[in-house]
């Protein structure tokens, strides 16, 4: 249909042409083997002369350029030579078929237009493309039967990969045990017993911190309240063994009464409990005496009660 098409607008053109019919040796096109094994690829080429200057037109052929042919890769022209005003050209296609039988595939049309405006037509014949299977000697063919899965031996490079992945499960499962044990009997990962200051060490230490951070001369009393008093209740609770972090700061003063704590100490240690509550939870804002006496009244209480233990202790002792 295409290339009636193409005749009937050269000709409506008033365009000259020149169709080579049955009479003589027809252009003929090629493919580049006689027979092809199912699946496999072939090139169907077509070889075209004309005087430079003129322009060519070939039909190319389909996707599906036969019943069964399938097109690999388009045809495409190349310039092969070009000598004394002659242009030699070839086109080249690919194809495949995945059934065995002969195919013939269609003619090319192609038009020359020269110079003058006269156009030449010419018809390509196609050869017949052969498709073959291998074939199967069905008197001597012994089928056998289905071969189990190949097991190669195991490479050193594979053993070293297994190897290296158990050591690194083994060491992972150790690493968790001991972490867990030494967690359980607070002691170092490899069973050395963790050294712990003591408590008065740890709660002078923060008291100093403190004081140097400098909390209350930069507007931040409710920071430096919080400090000193959470200080003092880590303190109080590892010393006397109460719940002070969990409790009131009534109900800590209320434990405390009955440990021996000197009575003037015991009141000034309660009065900067309570200044702390007023500035953390009413918005209240201490005197400058009141935020200097904080952390030297903390310091006062820590180092007493802690040589009041000592005396305890010596007293046992003898």
């Amino acid at each position: 249909m295409k290339r009636i098409l193409i005749l009937i607008l050269l000709l409506s053109a008033g365009l000259t042409c020149q169709v080579f019919a049955q009479e003589g040796a027809k252009p003929t096109t090629r493919i580049s083997r006689d027979t092809m094994l199912i699946g496999d690829q072939i090139e169907w080429v077509i070889d075209l002369s004309f005087r430079e200057g003129d322009e060519f037109f070939v039909e190319k052929p389909d996707d599906q350029p036969a019943p069964g042919v399938e097109t690999i890769s388009p045809m495409t022209f190349d310039t092969v030579s070009q000598k004394k005003g002659v242009v030699n050209v070839r086109g080249t296609a690919i194809l495949t078929a995945f059934d065995s039988g002969s195919y013939f595939l269609p003619p090319l049309v192609t038009a020359i237009g020269h110079a003058d405006g006269s156009v030449d037509t010419v018809i390509f014949d196609s050869p017949v493309m052969e498709v073959t299977t291998i074939p199967v000697d069905t008197a001597t063919f012994k089928p056998y039967d289905i071969k189990g899965q190949i097991r190669y031996p195991l490479t050193p490079k594979e053993i070293f990969i297994w190897v290296g992945l158990a050591l690194f499960a083994a060491a992972l499962v150790f690493l968790i045990i001991r972490l867990v044990k030494a967690r359980r009997e607070n002691t170092s990962l490899f069973g050395k017993p963790v050294v712990k200051d003591p408590p008065h060490i740890v709660a002078l230490r923060s008291l100093d911190r403190i004081r140097s951070q400098k909390l209350w001369q930069n507007d931040k009393q409710k920071q430096f309240y919080t400090a000193v008093t959470d200080t003092l209740r880590l303190y109080i609770s590892e010393r006397y063994d109460i719940s002070a972090l969990e409790s009131t700061s009534a109900e800590i003063f209320d434990d405390l009464k009955d440990k021996g704590i000197e009575q003037a100490l015991y009141a000034k240690v309660q009065e900067l409990f309570e200044t702390a509550d007023y500035v953390k939870f009413a918005k209240h804002n201490a005197s400058d005496l009141e935020n200097e006496e904080a952390v030297p009244t903390a310091i006062k209480f820590v180092n007493e009660t802690y040589m009041q233990q000592i005396e305890a202790d010596s007293k046992e002792e003898k």
